[in-house]
């Protein structure tokens, strides 16, 4: 304690030694992380058994960022039993040591991660869109930033062990950098480079021939990635106490949460793009969930005939599928439900060509819409799912 306070000072007045905010730091950073790697999960599932795709560079990198999120999630709960989340005059000056040691690491492992997403949402573009200069123009922007950042903060304290062992020994080496202003500094940097790429898309998008209210849902979804700089901005605004509140134990806490939270929603929202298919094939195997519950069979339509009038119309080469609109053939989707069972052919006193089977339901055909409690009318040369 006394070594603590001759280089911090005497706690202030009315301060709670007894405060931890460890256990919900903790919390906070496995849950991210784990809904992460689930989200990562879902990617490659998407691309492996719902599109039946070859994996591309993009998965490979944000494959690979998952090892050195790993490592900031170590580190922020390593750090936690040596006084991350508490008071700095709780532990002992070998504590503040060992926090340094591992706040040294952590800044490397951050560059490494950070630098790893980026490069993969840019090559995700380059696949998806066709983007070649843009792409490789903040490839090389996105390197330098972390290069450069990396070695500015390897030469910030001569020797580089002085940047933990200052506090034992304030005459074995100098900081040659303010440590504030490169934490700053680096992470506005940080945020241009997040903005920088969440526009690049854009302009590709509009060029594109859709409508417009598409290319405001495309957008829109790439704009998700707005909440990395969200979270980025979070950690500038925790770094601004560093430099006016000594107790860099307690402060340093929020750092480390918003530092592992920001790339873990990085890498949530460079996913998220990729799950259209994943989308498309879960609403059609719940389209065809809610028709086998709903029938406990189904229609086979074959060559049907009308005594007087000859073949109405040939079915046996042909899939029918309902889409909530009416039904509609479908020669080459094999994913939508097929109307097959036993059914009976018959005319209603009406004139109307019924198919009726075991189900209570029964598709009519005949000129006029209507519907009735067992079956659905719908025109000649038209069919819809019974409801």
């Amino acid at each position: 304690m006394a070594g603590v306070e001759a280089i911090f000072g005497p706690p202030p007045d009315g301060i709670d030694l007894n405060q931890n905010k460890t256990p919900q730091d903790n919390a906070i950073v496995v849950a991210i992380f784990v809904l992460t790697v689930f989200t990562v999960a879902l990617r490659f599932f998407t691309q492996i058994r719902v599109q039946k795709t070859s994996l591309q560079p993009s998965d490979f990198l944000i494959l690979s960022s998952l090892f050195p999120l790993i490592g900031l999630l170590l580190l922020t709960i390593l750090a936690g039993n040596y006084g991350l989340g508490k008071h700095v005059w709780v532990g002992t000056l070998d504590d503040v040591v060992t926090m340094n040691k591992i706040l040294f690491a952590y800044i490397y492992v951050y560059f490494i991660l950070m630098v790893l997403i980026k490069c993969s949402i840019l090559m995700f573009y380059r696949r998806t869109l066709c983007i070649g200069t843009t792409v490789w123009v903040c490839l090389g922007i996105c390197l330098s930033w972390a290069i450069g950042c990396a070695i500015a903060f390897s030469v910030s304290c001569l020797p580089p062990s002085y940047f933990w062992e200052q506090y034992q020994d304030s005459t074995g080496g100098k900081c040659v950098t303010n440590l504030y202003a490169y934490y700053l500094g680096n992470a506005a940097a940080n945020v241009f480079t997040d903005i920088m790429i969440l526009f690049v898309p854009l302009p590709t998008i509009w060029r594109l021939q859709m409508r417009t209210s598409q290319k405001v849902f495309v957008s829109s979804i790439f704009l998700l990635g707005g909440f990395v700089c969200v979270a980025s901005i979070m950690r500038i605004y925790y770094m601004s106490f560093l430099n006016s509140d000594v107790d860099v134990n307690w402060i340093m806490s929020d750092v480390y949460v918003w530092s592992t939270v920001e790339p873990s929603i990085g890498i949530i929202c460079a996913c998220l793009p990729t799950f259209k298919p994943l989308l498309r094939w879960t609403f059609k195997a719940l389209r065809l969930s809610l028709l086998s519950s709903s029938s406990k069979s189904g229609y086979t339509l074959n060559r049907l005939s009308r005594p007087d009038e000859g073949p109405i119309n040939d079915f046996s080469s042909h899939r029918w599928t309902t889409d909530g609109y009416g039904a509609h053939r479908s020669d080459d989707d094999e994913t939508g439900p097929i109307i097959t069972a036993n059914a009976q052919p018959h005319y209603s006193s009406e004139g109307s060509f019924v198919i009726s089977g075991s189900d209570p339901l029964a598709i009519t055909v005949e000129q006029g819409i209507h519907w009735s409690e067992d079956r659905l009318e719908i025109p000649e040369n038209s069919m819809s799912r019974a409801r």
